[in-house]
């Protein structure tokens, strides 16, 4: 008897484990299903499975995914209720609080997705994801102060996060809508190029608008025993969240300058840091216009942005190509930072430079900048830079130069 109910034991323990186990291969099987079929757009098909898990037992992560099903489908009560009671069953679930923070937000209910923002932080005080996100819900409510004091606050714990310093360039912008930024650059030649010193002068106005950044700009140049003015206007309109452009025009009746000059080009910022642009720039002298062809690749690692740009200018003569490679170091944010830059060639977009003729563009020069920015009390911006390069002046000889340049901006 005893060894036969002892058989029965041993049988039965087998059996429920068996069954038990092939319940849990099956409930795996079932929740594949669930995810497939929501993330094609099946989601009753996907909540149906769900519900059918949840009768047998809990499972956050099937709660999860029917709660999120719910809220994709702009049914904000139902997806409350099942993701609460997700915090009901595990308090400290991440997820229930991400997926909360989401349903409010997309209900257009900022204050109760900032709480649950703050509840989770609570938990995770450093969490990247849940600082990033409170910021974001503070800005699209306009609450521009406060979301660039979480974002300076993480800066200051967590310096150099590439994400945390894009968003905070543009944040701070629609915090400060206004920049006056005085440029003054000086250049030194070696005596090979029998040239006195040139002096150049740039004071700009700086507003953030609806449609993007505006920047008006009057330029004076000192070359050559002479003096030029040019006025010029820049635009940044954003078109999406990781699209914006770049449009600029400039005029001038001063030999120094091109009578006018035209610029457009496409940004985009693509996942992992990652940004990249196509554009275009005309200037148009006395004697002909000249087409030149850009593009940049740029990227984040860790606290450095680095970015390579080049320039194409076709000419019936034979194509030029000019570029840059610049490396940023970052600090506390994005105003505070040192950069080097390594170029080639001659650059259509650099205002200390000013480009007079065609056949300046065609020039053979090699440069290398060191350069510091430094923002003062979150009003004022200090920047400074020291060039040294050589031009060729004929096959095979080339003389040196060096210039500096010192820079104050103040935002209100």
């Amino acid at each position: 008897m005893k060894k036969n109910r002892l058989y029965i034991q041993i049988v039965s323990v087998l059996f429920i484990l068996l069954v038990t186990g092939t319940s849990g291969i099956l409930q795996a099987q079932t929740f594949d299903e669930a995810r497939n079929y929501a993330f094609n757009g099946e989601r009753e098909k996907a909540r149906s499975i769900c519900r059918q898990i949840l009768s047998e037992s809990f499972n956050s992560d099937v709660a999860l995914l029917m709660g999120r099903t719910y809220a994709w489908d702009g049914m904000y009560d139902s997806a409350r209720v099942v993701l609460q009671d997700v915090l009901i069953q595990r308090p400290e679930n991440m997820e229930a609080y991400d997926a909360l923070s989401d349903v409010e937000f997309w209900a257009d209910n900022n204050a109760k997705a900032i709480e649950y923002c703050n509840a989770a932080l609570k938990l995770e005080p450093e969490s990247p994801k849940f600082t990033l996100k409170k910021a974001r819900i503070l800005y699209s409510n306009e609450q521009y102060e406060e979301a660039v004091n979480v974002l300076e606050n993480y800066l200051h714990e967590n310096p150099g996060e590439p994400e945390f310093l894009l968003k905070l360039k543009d944040y701070r912008l629609d915090l400060m809508k206004n920049k006056i930024r005085l440029v003054y650059t000086y250049d030194h030649f070696n005596s090979d190029f029998n040239r006195d010193p040139w002096h150049f002068l740039a004071l700009s106005y700086g507003r953030k608008t609806k449609l993007g950044s505006v920047i008006a700009r009057l330029n004076y140049a000192n070359r050559f025993d002479s003096n030029g003015l040019q006025l010029e206007m820049d635009a940044y309109p954003k078109i999406s969240e990781n699209n914006y452009a770049y449009v600029n025009y400039g005029f001038s009746s001063y030999s120094l300058f091109p009578g006018n000059r035209f610029g457009f080009e496409l940004y985009h910022n693509f996942p992992k840091a990652w940004e990249g642009s196509l554009g275009m720039r005309y200037l148009d002298f006395s004697s002909s216009g000249v087409d030149i062809y850009t593009a940049t690749l740029g990227k984040y690692v860790g606290n450095y942005w680095i970015s390579l740009r080049s320039y194409v200018t076709p000419d019936s003569d034979g194509t030029s190509v000019s570029g840059a490679l610049s490396v940023r170091r970052y600090f506390a944010d994005a105003e505070n930072y040192l950069g080097l830059k390594l170029s080639y060639g001659v650059s259509p977009d650099d205002n200390r430079r000013p480009i007079d003729t065609e056949k300046n563009l065609t020039l053979k020069t090699r440069s290398a900048r060191v350069e510091y920015n430094r923002l003062i009390k979150k009003l004022w911006i200090v920047s400074a830079g020291f060039n040294i390069g050589s031009e060729q002046l004929e096959p095979g000889n080339y003389s040196g130069y060096y210039s500096f340049d010192i820079g104050f901006s103040r935002l209100f």
